[in-house]
């Protein structure tokens, strides 16, 4: 092959490989402008969801109950003079309850804020516990700086707002009166309500008992903080989803709702029996979450299968390349950049149709979709049916192996390591006889025996 001849073949496809890298390397611009759209898109339901659920107070968190008992204490001060003088300060004796046991039946409904949807509950909780006597001894505080009159108990919530009415809390039918003082610096928990504990429980061992109005959605979260934790939550909720530092011991999940419950030990816990708040600072515990939400997220779906746009925008390129070599038909790269968009505008269609259908009708739609328009495209530019099959038979595969590797979330790296592999297999196999220097735009001995293979 003369020098002339080897140019003249090089001008007209040694230069359309670069051509085809550079549109895939451009498109990474919209497909990027796609990844903020996503973006925007999960701010966007993130503000809907807090505007129905700020109301209501969030995603309701039961922190638990403890005792604050108050002691006095002399304590050394320095002034600007370097001299010694001490204040009196008021420090708080902390213990936790013995046994707590919550049983709660909660019925979950819709609430729409314009496409979004957020389940939201109103329940009570029938709570119930019991508190040992102070034990002091081994603290060291003296008797005579101990205030017990007093005394405080406390009900943790994480916002006040899920609280749907204030609460009655009963000691052997007495109802305690909520204090007139918050001492926030004796609470462990996040918001309190305080109430007065009268001097004769705070010496004896007593039990309690309320119900409490809880509103909210999302997710409900209890923290274990007795010794001794019995949770029995009801619904008729069939998808939930138990997380946090424990799962149930106990579950039964039907088509008509769930039973759970749970038993945990204090020594799981981070809460000591009795602890002091002027040398003590507990780290926030873990918790018991009950997931409400529906579990498939179509914005973090959308955003994982863009992840392979590079990928499927080469195959079609590829594929557009081999049929151009086997027609000898040259396709204009402004063609190449249709299909290219074309593939671009999948995932556009996935993340808007998603938000009103569920991801997998989403996706099957797009994808027949963007595979039809392949074939009537392909077969056009191709002059030929049987090529706008291979191009859009080629587009549809891809996307069942998309699809397939975004529902097995656990082995996607395994399937997709194994589908490049495929791709490349078969890209040698098809190209294995071509000889690239060849002209491939006139009739061949070698070019005849490559199509009757195909």
């Amino acid at each position: 092959m003369n020098t002339e001849k080897k140019k003249l073949i090089q001008n007209k496809i040694g230069s359309k490989p670069f051509i085809i890298v550079l549109m895939i390397l451009l498109f990474l611009i919209p497909i990027n402008l796609i990844k903020s759209i996503i973006t925007d898109r999960k701010y966007y339901q993130e503000d809907a969801i807090e505007s129905i659920l700020k109301p209501k107070g969030g995603e309701p968190n039961l922190e638990g109950f403890a005792i604050a008992l108050p002691y006095t204490k002399n304590v050394e001060q320095i002034d600007k003079n370097n001299k010694v003088y001490f204040v009196e300060k008021t420090f708080y004796i902390i213990a936790s309850p013995e046994n707590l046991n919550i049983k709660s039946d909660i019925n979950p409904e819709y609430l729409n804020r314009g496409i979004f949807s957020v389940p939201v509950f109103s329940t009570s909780f029938e709570i119930k516990g019991s508190f040992n006597a102070m034990e002091i001894s081994h603290t060291e505080i003296p008797i005579n700086s101990i205030q017990w009159k007093k005394a405080i108990l406390l009900l943790g919530i994480k916002d006040k707002k899920s609280i749907s009415e204030t609460p009655e809390l009963y000691i052997n039918d007495e109802v305690l009166n909520i204090s007139l003082t918050e001492p926030q610096e004796c609470s462990p928990f996040s918001n309190t309500i305080f109430f007065d504990l009268p001097e004769k429980y705070i010496k004896n061992n007593f039990t309690f008992n309320t119900e409490l109005k809880i509103q909210g959605g999302n997710k409900l979260r209890i923290t274990p903080i007795a010794r001794n934790t019995n949770i029995e939550i009801n619904s008729n909720w069939t998808s939930p989803s138990f997380k946090g530092g424990w799962l149930p011991t106990e579950r039964e999940l039907t088509d008509k709702g769930f039973n759970a419950k749970w038993s945990i030990a204090g020594l799981s816990t981070i809460y000591p029996k009795i602890w002091i708040t002027e040398n003590t600072v507990l780290k926030i515990p873990e918790q018991i979450i009950i997931d409400f939400k529906t579990s498939v997220d179509n914005y973090k779906k959308t955003e994982r299968s863009i992840k392979y746009a590079i990928l499927f925008l080469i195959i079609p390129f590829i594929t557009i390349f081999i049929s151009e070599i086997f027609t000898q038909i040259k396709i204009h790269p402004i063609q190449y950049c249709l299909i290219g968009l074309a593939d671009v505008i999948f995932y556009l269609l996935l993340l808007s149709i998603s938000e009103h259908l569920s991801f997998s009708l989403t996706y099957w739609i797009a994808s027949i979709a963007v595979s039809l328009l392949m074939l009537f495209y392909s077969s056009t530019i191709f002059k030929k049916f049987k090529w706008g099959i291979i191009m859009s038979c080629t587009q549809f595969i891809s996307y069942i192996f998309l699809f397939g590797t975004l529902q097995a979330e656990d082995y996607a790296l395994l399937i997709g390591s194994l589908g490049l592999f495929f791709v490349l297999c078969a890209l040698m196999i098809l190209t294995r006889k071509i000889d690239w220097y060849s002209d491939f735009y006139k009739n061949s001995e070698i070019e005849k025996k490559i199509k009757n293979k195909i």
